[in-house]
């Protein structure tokens, strides 16, 4: 009788053990679905700043695309969120008050799947027009990131940079109208010609030059080999006698690897475009 009470109990229990398990897998379904289909809340310190209607998930229906911002009683913006269809797919807040001031939102396939995907530009007001960029792909749940510069100036040294790029850059003048500029993380070495017609009522003040790299400003968004993969490219300037001056252009290129894009090269150019010198990351 024991053998048959433990052969009649055990799929009681595996049935017991399975049923709660679907239910367990419902409720936390239904968490997700019900997530998914809060409706974003627009109080007074939010306010629209762009709507696109397309089509980004992959049926046959517009969706409507809105960015938000966020401001604190200071009138500042704080956060940034992605609203479709009247859903939060997307926030973004800033690491400090008063980093950005502007955004802009944009559409554009860079995977080559001939889906969109959502594009966050964020610029600075400041003097050096700072730019951050993320870009997500949309998918059912949690859009997944594929790039994401969250602060330029973690890129930078000198001015307003952060100071913990004070042993990685170096840039100095050599005399007879040349500059030197050192990356020491990187090994990215080279001279840079000044034009001397250009400095010639201000040649005294060459030799202040210092070390100062701009943050990112501006990305470039290619298709070198037609694939339909983009690669994006950060732009920074080198500065020389005063913010106005541009000695050269470093340029990060970074490539879609296994979903995430990677740093892989680091080039410096003089200011007509022109390639001094690069290293592979």
């Amino acid at each position: 009788m024991k053998k048959f009470y433990v052969k009649l109990l055990l799929p009681i229990i595996a049935i017991s053990l399975i049923s709660g398990c679907s239910a367990n897998s419902k409720d936390a379904q239904n968490t997700v679905n019900e997530q998914q289909t809060v409706k974003y809340i627009v109080s007074e310190n939010t306010h629209i700043l762009k709507t696109v209607e397309k089509n980004i998930v992959g049926n046959e229906t517009k969706e409507k695309i809105t960015l938000y911002a966020e401001q604190n009683q200071n009138g500042m913006p704080v956060a940034w969120s992605v609203v479709v269809d009247g859903v939060e797919k997307l926030r973004l807040t800033a690491q400090e008050e008063g980093l950005y001031s502007f955004a802009d939102l944009m559409l554009e396939d860079v995977d080559g799947d001939d889906k969109s995907e959502v594009l966050v530009y964020r610029q600075s007001s400041g003097s050096s027009g700072a730019m951050g960029l993320a870009i997500y792909k949309p998918q059912e749940g949690d859009w997944q990131p594929l790039f994401n510069i969250e602060n330029p100036f973690d890129y930078a040294y000198g001015g307003a940079a952060e100071m913990e790029n004070a042993e990685r850059f170096e840039v100095k003048y050599a005399g007879d109208y040349y500059v030197v500029f050192k990356d020491h993380q990187t090994g990215l070495n080279s001279t840079i010609q000044l034009v001397q017609e250009e400095y010639k009522n201000v040649a005294e003040m060459l030799p202040n030059i210092t070390t100062w790299i701009d943050p990112i400003i501006d990305y470039s968004l290619v298709d070198y080999d037609g694939d339909g993969v983009k690669e994006i490219i950060t732009i920074q300037r080198v500065i020389g006698i005063a913010h106005v001056d541009t000695l050269a252009l470093l340029k990060t290129t970074y490539q879609l690897k296994e979903g995430q894009y990677q740093a892989t090269s680091l080039t410096l150019y003089d200011k007509k475009e022109k390639p001094l010198a690069e290293v592979k990351l």
